[in-house]
């Protein structure tokens, strides 16, 4: 169950220590981070495991435990594994996992609302068969604030995608250039639920492509006469340019045999 007692840092942590070292088990991994003599951190470690394991990260054999693949951690791959839960034919959708991986999309990006004060009442408020308690709704705030999807403000959470999460989906090999909606609707949506219940893209969406247009990332702009809605505060950004990554070491090998 996703729902788990986690801060976010360390399931990062354990999954990059069982990428180097496969095989280690739940007493393997406390002696490594158990830092004092004095409190128990296991169930701290079997927490993060769980998540790790619901999210298809790392899986259990016998008592051990393995990475499924041996990719370094990125928070883009947590929401890319959220979205397939959020999605899926074989999850319930009142089940626990489903309700985790859809807290964002249902009280924030459907309603196009950018802080919700109250989520744990939202959350149960729609439920029938089961109630989600208020520190499960507390770790899930901190797990998406580790993750960079928004920031914890007193009781509730602001759902601002932090600009290193937005560049890392965004960021790609060739150069794209075309309409901002277009762009959001089939590059970040499948990542990041970014569709208003009107169709729109989600306002916080704009937002940290906007921050990422004032450090240069990427080109936002206004093209006239498009079939594209347009955003912004003032409704003039609807076109969106993106420079492609060339890859460093290819270059330099194009230039050494050039």
């Amino acid at each position: 169950m996703l729902f788990q007692m986690c801060y976010g840092p360390e399931i990062e942590v354990i999954y990059e220590e069982l990428r180097s070292k496969p095989g280690m088990d739940t007493n393997e991994l406390k002696t490594k981070f158990q830092y004092r003599e004095e409190g128990d951190i296991t169930s701290l470690i079997e927490c993060a495991l769980m998540v790790l394991e619901d999210l298809q990260f790392i899986y259990k054999d016998k008592a051990q435990f393995y990475v499924s693949q041996n990719k370094a951690w990125t928070n883009k791959e947590v929401f890319l594994r959220l979205k397939e839960i959020s999605t899926s034919d074989a999850i319930p959708s009142d089940s626990l996992d489903c309700i985790f991986a859809t807290i964002f999309e249902q009280l924030f990006v459907k309603p196009d609302r950018l802080f919700v004060s109250n989520i744990h009442y939202q959350v149960n408020s729609k439920l029938m068969k089961t109630v989600v308690g208020h520190e499960k709704i507390n770790a899930w705030k901190r797990m998406m604030e580790c993750w960079g999807l928004g920031r914890r403000v007193y009781s509730g959470f602001y759902a601002l995608p932090q600009l290193s999460l937005m560049k890392s989906i965004i960021e790609r090999s060739e150069t794209w250039e075309g309409g901002l909606h277009l762009f959001c609707e089939k590059f970040i949506h499948p990542i990041i639920p970014c569709l208003t219940s009107e169709g729109k893209i989600y306002r916080a969406i704009i937002f940290s492509l906007m921050g990422l247009a004032e450090a240069g990332e990427i080109e936002l702009s206004y093209v006239q006469d498009l079939p594209y809605k347009s955003y912004g505060p003032k409704n003039t950004l609807n076109w969106i340019k993106i420079e492609g990554r060339c890859d460093t070491n290819a270059s330099l090998s194009q230039q050494k045999f050039a």
